[in-house]
């Protein structure tokens, strides 16, 4: 199985995981400003005495553009120095993959009222894309769903209105502090296999 280091620094908690060489090791902080000053040490602590990695996986959006560069710098980074590929993972696809269900929309804030969205099919390790990732305001995205076909929202912007997703039938996820670093990873190992 492929070593791979799974990096993602697209919403307000940070995080990197490693996958492949013994038990799955993550490591997450909710960071306000300073992602750079502490994904380093933090990776560094977490590869620990693991010799090679094959890939690095990191998300690449949409979400926070700072997080996002300091995140995508660093896997670059990483990689050129091992001579090892770069695997780039939405955030919102990530996100997904840290639950299951037939209905599953994926959920960062935008800021200013909107959020970035997507729709997902997910089961075991299929996860289906059921529509392109949008900019817009989470009612427009929740537009005609009235709780007839329940679904589960996932990602740090459904938390910003939990009573519009239960009103339109989802069920909140909440993962509060984990960084899905371990999905990207997951996602960029089974890419590379």
């Amino acid at each position: 199985m492929s070593v791979v280091l799974g990096i993602d620094t697209a919403g307000p908690v940070i995080g990197a995981a490693v996958l492949g060489d013994g038990p799955p090791r993550q490591w997450s902080s909710r960071v306000v400003r300073g992602a750079d000053g502490v994904l380093l040490p933090a990776i560094a602590d977490l590869l620990g005495t693991i010799e090679a990695i094959d890939a690095v996986a990191v998300s690449v959006g949409p979400g926070a553009f700072t997080g996002l560069r300091v995140g995508v710098s660093t896997a670059l980074g990483l990689a050129v120095s091992w001579s090892v590929s770069v695997v780039c993972v939405s955030s919102l696809e990530a996100r997904a993959a840290m639950c299951e269900g037939p209905e599953v929309l994926s959920i960062l804030d935008a800021r200013k009222s909107r959020v970035y969205a997507q729709w997902f099919s997910v089961s075991g390790e299929t996860l289906i894309e059921r529509s392109p990732p949008v900019d817009l305001p989470l009612q427009e995205v929740l537009e005609g769903r009235t709780g007839s076909s329940p679904f589960v929202a996932v990602g740090e912007g459904a938390l910003l209105d939990i009573e519009r997703i239960n009103a339109a039938g989802g069920q909140l996820i909440d993962e509060p502090g984990q960084s899905p670093a371990w999905a990207v990873a997951r996602l960029g190992q089974r890419r590379i296999e």
